[in-house]
């Protein structure tokens, strides 16, 4: 049982809004555990992924690519794209970074929380990642946030065990 009263958007993009911010707010939580050196820290230095070194460098591709998924989002309603301007260098920075992508996407569909299940799949277009619609969009941001979550918190593990 929650503690708290959430207020849940109506309709299946409300439900998905719902369900980025709260895989947003446990990323933000495992982020804020991070003093800055290990922020910073190389984690994996034997990876050929240049985005997943450091929790940094994690954190500054989770942001790129939670922008990405927005201006997705964005031109699948016909909605001009945001250039977005970020810096993610202390964990403080990261925190506010996500919460501006999670206002841009909530922006973005605003009012169409409760569109027709046709209606979304009427979104449907060729993206970066293949054919999708918007609830599939969301899905990947989701799913992308949830993964870099658990690489981060395999990455805290492994500093506090040294």
């Amino acid at each position: 049982m929650m503690s708290e009263k959430r207020k849940y958007r109506s309709g299946a993009l409300g439900a998905l809004m719902d369900e980025y911010e709260r895989a947003a707010h446990d990323l933000k939580q495992a982020i804020m555990t991070f003093s800055q050196h290990d922020f910073e820290k190389v984690v994996d230095a034997e990876t050929t992924d240049e985005d997943c070194r450091s929790t940094k460098t994690i954190m500054n591709h989770v942001v790129g690519a939670g922008y990405r998924y927005a201006n997705q989002i964005r031109i699948m309603l016909g909605i001009k794209p945001f250039i977005p301007e970020y810096k993610v260098d202390t964990p403080q920075e990261a925190v506010r970074a996500m919460d501006k992508v999670l206002i841009l996407t909530a922006n973005s569909v605003e009012g169409k929380w409760s569109l027709t299940t046709e209606e979304i799949n009427e979104t449907l277009q060729e993206t970066h990642w293949g054919f999708y619609n918007i609830e599939m969009m969301f899905e990947h941001a989701i799913v992308h946030i949830l993964r870099h979550r658990r690489q981060i918190e395999k990455f805290l593990m492994q500093l506090e065990n040294k």
